[in-house]
């Protein structure tokens, strides 16, 4: 039903109209993964992924219709007033090897200027992110158990959610075919360090992807200041940029954006929808999540915020 209303209101120019009379805000746009076009539908690809194809359309269309910036300049441009209208930012959280192989050839044919954010600890040591981890325990085993365990990934500290996992993971990892390995496993360090500087910004999200809310005061600290740390020894360059993971209301405070100041953090992204005005948090900025539930109607109609609008009325 949305994607009748989001193409009947497109074709109609809705979404332009939306979009125009709102052009002064911030529109930033998060990514996760981008997938081949073959594996899209499989049960194992996440929701929060886009095809190849897709991600190439989605270029395209912020290339000819949007001012695509670097984050940090246009965080600093929305402060002091000269942010260009239809400014937006590309984001991509997590740092899964497939940003560089299939996403990074897309914006540098286009010339778009996107940041990646990345949780250090499986750059480090090649192991999956742990969300990936959950869901493919939950389709090898099925069941209340698998489905508790990204329940509980929300809720409980990481330690203890990844201490349960442990016991089927070995076996199950064991199994994955080599597109599915392609497909979910994170960079390496050779391969963060590949992209342009000038193109692509990494930023941080944490060590462990531990979500910030779930844990204690020192380990929130930890997880900040391991991090960026990490980032500055791969590429001898200051971090400026920080993603709260999950990023939703709860999941970051005051003393984590704190932290981030004296680190010389300008700006920080949370994973809640929406626009962003000058006299916004530049520490809570607003994104909107871009999957594979988008078709082309469905990111116009993200983009532009019209979809939030119907959202709203429904």
């Amino acid at each position: 039903m949305s994607r009748t209303i989001y193409r009947l209101l497109a074709s109609a120019g809705t979404d332009k109209l939306f979009w125009r009379l709102d052009a002064r805000r911030l529109r930033i746009l998060c990514y996760h993964g981008v997938c081949r076009n073959e594996v899209k539908g499989t049960n194992w690809v996440p929701d929060c992924f886009v095809t190849l194809s897709a991600f190439e359309r989605q270029m395209q269309y912020l290339s000819a219709n949007a001012r695509v910036l670097p984050l940090a300049e246009a965080v600093a441009r929305l402060r002091d007033g000269t942010l260009p209208a239809r400014s937006v930012c590309i984001t991509f959280d997590d740092g899964y090897a497939n940003n560089l192989h299939l996403a990074y050839p897309v914006l540098t044919r286009y010339g778009l200027p996107a940041t990646v954010f990345l949780s250090t600890s499986y750059v480090e040591s090649g192991g999956f992110f742990p969300f990936v981890k959950f869901k493919l325990i939950q389709l090898s085993l099925g069941g209340d158990a698998a489905r508790q365990s990204l329940l509980d990934y929300k809720s409980a500290p990481l330690d203890l959610v990844l201490k349960w996992a442990d016991q089927w993971w070995d076996k199950i990892e064991a199994q994955l075919t080599e597109e599915q390995h392609e497909t979910l496993r994170p960079l390496t360090i050779e391969e963060a360090c590949a992209f342009k500087p000038e193109l692509v910004e990494l930023g941080g999200h944490s060590h462990t992807h531990c979500i910030f809310g779930n844990e204690s005061e020192s380990r929130r600290q930890q997880e900040i200041l391991t991090c960026l740390l990490a980032i500055t020894r791969w590429t001898g360059r200051l971090v400026r940029l920080f993603a709260y993971p999950n990023g939703q209301q709860g999941d970051f405070g005051p003393s984590d954006q704190e932290i981030l100041r004296v680190q010389g953090i300008v700006a920080a992204v949370t994973g809640i929808a929406g626009a962003n005005g000058p006299g916004g948090d530049p520490f809570a900025l607003r994104r909107y999540p871009v999957g594979v539930y988008h078709d082309q109607d469905g990111f116009r109609a993200e983009l532009s915020g019209l979809r939030t609008a119907i959202l709203r009325m429904t």
